[in-house]
């Protein structure tokens, strides 16, 4: 609805109860006029049955003015009754109209939503350049009230136009950034579902699925990029999305494949090709292959063992190196007695960090795993970050937090717990934090 249709139909309600409030006094009037005629006309019959009764000799002509007389008086003195109830009532019609009116206006200013309508409305209006920003991957640019306005924009015009893919689409990323993985699958999933051949769309969904880290996603992640690399199996970014969901699935096979394909193309000492080598080496210990005269031992999490011989030890510092060019936090997570009888007996440990110097919530870096026993330690830096603009680099103080989450979501749900501890970011270093989880969310 436009503002102007706005005004008309405030307009129409307002003479609607004028209308209300005039309508008893106006029929009033009119039945005092009625009333009125009625009276003269019935004096007047009154009139000619005495002149016909002194014609008929029924009474005598005395006795027909003494009648005439008194029709006469009662007449006027009904007239004058009349005049004196019937006064004129627009003063008091004004006052009651003006009071109601304010009384109305003061009512409605007090319960309205003009505010939460007007930043619609202006939602509405910076919707293109906010859909652009977040599109070119400078999400990390948007201010707190920006995501929230983009949020509701988007909403808002998916309400009128739910066939609109690109809405879906934006919708997802944006609800990815805020770390609701959950809302932001089931977007991206519309989206895909109303241009089933957009490879734009799949891509996204992929890394939606890929973000969560649980293992029916990650099949899912695996499903879609292997039909979009059927079809352009030369696409290296593809591939390389490809070698990561399946490291993290333990799928052998198709990290081999898709990560010969991409690591002679990746830089050296790149990050994830790494990880990779490493995860492929691991794979293959599971297997029974020993690697460089001995078998690796493969932990819980994933992560090799310092089960290595001497002749190992020389790459030791190279890894050390490594972590200490990052920047971020080895967390040692614990918690108190009464949360230890309260957490679940499953669901998820999330550690991430905000920037603690703005009211901006969204998080720089985040890690989520399956909930086990505690104390855990996890390192949380620069590679876990959600947007490549926005990583623990770019702040000076964060506040970390520790949540216990059963359905694995960012955003608060009652009765999850949560311990917080406010840093100092060291660049290009690990710090070592302890957090306890302690408090119960409401």
């Amino acid at each position: 609805m436009s503002w102007t249709e706005f005004y008309i139909v405030v307009s129409g309600l307002i003479t609607l109860v004028l209308m209300l409030l005039a309508f008893p006094w106006l029929r009033r009037k009119n039945h005092a006029k009625a009333d009125s005629l009625s009276n003269t006309q019935i004096v007047k019959q009154r009139l000619q049955e005495l002149e016909r009764e002194v014609k008929e000799g029924l009474i005598t002509e005395h006795d027909m003015r003494v009648a005439v007389d008194e029709l006469k008086v009662a007449l006027v003195d009904e007239s004058s009754f009349e005049s004196t109830r019937t006064g004129t009532a627009s003063i008091p019609l004004l006052v009651g109209g003006l009071v109601a009116v304010v009384a109305g206006v003061v009512v409605y200013a007090s319960v309205n939503q003009f505010s939460q309508v007007q930043r619609a409305s202006d939602a509405i209006v910076a919707l293109p350049e906010l859909s652009a920003q977040l599109a070119s991957g400078n999400g990390s640019e948007l201010g707190p009230q920006d995501v929230v306005n983009l949020a509701l924009a988007i909403r808002q015009r998916l309400r009128e136009a739910p066939e609109d893919d690109t809405g879906w689409l934006n919708l997802g990323r944006l609800m990815l950034s805020l770390g609701q993985e959950v809302q932001a699958i089931e977007a991206i999933d519309k989206a895909v579902a109303l241009k089933p051949g957009n490879t734009s769309h799949q891509i996204s969904l992929a890394q939606a699925l890929m973000t969560t880290g649980d293992v029916n996603n990650l099949n899912r992640a695996q499903g879609v990029l292997s039909r979009l690399l059927q079809s352009t199996p030369e696409n290296d970014n593809l591939a390389l999305m490809m070698a990561v969901v399946s490291a993290q699935l333990g799928d052998l096979e198709n990290l081999t494949r898709y990560y010969g394909q991409v690591k002679d193309k990746l830089p050296a000492g790149n990050d994830i090709g790494q990880r990779l080598a490493m995860r492929e080496q691991e794979l293959q210990a599971l297997e029974g292959q020993v690697l460089n005269g001995q078998v690796l031992d493969v932990q819980k999490d994933g992560l090799v063992n310092n089960s290595l011989d001497d002749s190992s030890a020389t790459q030791t510092p190279a890894t050390e190196n490594t972590s200490s060019a990052k920047t971020g936090f080895n967390i040692t997570v614990n918690v108190s007695e009464q949360a230890r009888s309260a957490l679940p007996q499953s669901g998820f440990l999330i550690v991430f960090a905000q920037d603690a110097n703005s009211e901006n919530r969204m998080p720089a870096a985040v890690v989520k795993i399956p909930l086990q026993d505690f104390p855990v330690t996890i390192a949380l830096d620069t590679d876990n970050a959600m947007m490549p603009q926005y990583t623990l680099d770019s702040l000076s103080k964060v506040t970390l937090t520790a949540r216990v989450s059963a359905d694995g979501d960012v955003s608060v749900s009652p009765g999850e717990w949560e311990g917080s501890q406010v840093i100092e970011v060291a660049p290009q270093n690990m710090k070592n934090i302890n957090v306890t989880i302690e408090k119960e969310l409401l």
